[in-house]
């Protein structure tokens, strides 16, 4: 392969990367627009139409093999989790970005690479470095700081974080092939959401188990309203696919760092556009959360330069 080839690949998955992260960033803002509705339904039809989306991308776009992955006893185990776990995570951000508790999203997402070290400890019996304890070291501190400071609203944090790091930890523990398993993942999922529909329908009460958070920018047209609960599904689909992409042509150290991209994006909205009060405990916490991420990444930078002189 040529050099400019590579080039080109190498910008194409970097704009794949940063574009997943854009959207993921800005993504409460489509939230938003469903707010007049309750969290739990929209989180439902995210899940059902985004299986819908997903499979039709896996099976005509990508020409993706994934059938004999349902038959996998150990597959749909391992997915099985993995759809829950990617559920609670959906839905706990829903409600969160539309009942004003984007701050603390933005928390749960920077928090993620620390509770993927403990992950990395517990789960995969990963040796931690000094630089790891001392930045997980710094992060449980903002944290306390916080939960001693502004109480509960932390909790949304923890969930998100847990959610999101224990979802990479089955999905890496299992090691099947991306694509083929965000196929069964999301079939997973959209059986699961197709199911409290399907409750919800008979039973509309169930809905007001999570009540609705109505916004100033909330979609009161039903047609409009509707096309926005499918299109959900393309919503999550897209940077789902990117992200895959992405990971095939950009070295995981660049993707690391566009990783923080989107909760940086949360954090603007939130203080910026829908005016969630920046506290003095938010600001020690993600100080204290920004500085460990600093370390992590200074370590990071300079073993793959250690290790390049190596190669050489």
């Amino acid at each position: 392969m040529s050099d400019a080839r590579r080039e080109r690949l190498d910008a194409t998955g970097f704009a794949e990367a940063l574009g997943c992260q854009l959207i993921w960033g800005f993504i409460s803002l489509y939230w938003r627009l469903l707010s007049g509705e309750s969290a739990l339904l929209v989180l439902t039809c995210r899940m059902v139409w985004s299986c819908v989306f997903i499979v039709l991308l896996c099976s005509f776009l990508t020409k993706t093999r994934f059938a004999h992955l349902l038959r996998d006893k150990r597959a749909l185990a391992a997915f099985t989790a993995s759809s829950v776990l990617t559920s609670i995570n959906w839905g706990v951000y829903i409600w969160a970005a539309n009942s004003g508790h984007l701050l603390e999203t933005s928390i749960g997402y920077y928090l993620c690479p620390l509770f993927n070290i403990l992950f990395g400890l517990f789960v995969f019996h990963e040796s931690l470095t000094r630089m790891q304890k001392l930045a997980f070291g710094l992060a449980a501190t903002g944290v306390t700081f916080f939960i001693a400071v502004n109480g509960g609203d932390i909790w949304i944090a923890f969930v998100l974080a847990l959610s999101f790091s224990a979802y990479g930890a089955v999905k890496k523990r299992a090691g099947y092939p991306a694509l083929p398993g965000m196929a069964v993942e999301s079939i997973i999922t959209g059986a699961m959401g197709g199911i409290i529909l399907g409750a919800g329908v008979a039973m509309p009460a169930i809905w007001g188990l999570v009540p609705a958070t109505p916004d100033a920018m909330a979609v009161a047209d039903g047609p409009l309203k509707s096309f926005l609960m499918v299109l959900a599904g393309a919503v999550t689909a897209i940077p789902l696919l990117l992200y895959s992409a992405a990971a095939n042509r950009v070295p995981m150290v660049v993707i690391g760092f566009l990783q923080y991209v989107s909760p940086t994006i949360a954090l603007i909205l939130a203080v910026t556009f829908f005016g969630e009060t920046f506290t003095f405990a938010h600001g020690v916490c993600f100080a204290l959360v920004w500085t460990g991420i600093a370390l992590m990444s200074a370590e990071s930078i300079l073993r793959r330069r250690q290790m390049r002189l190596l190669d050489e």
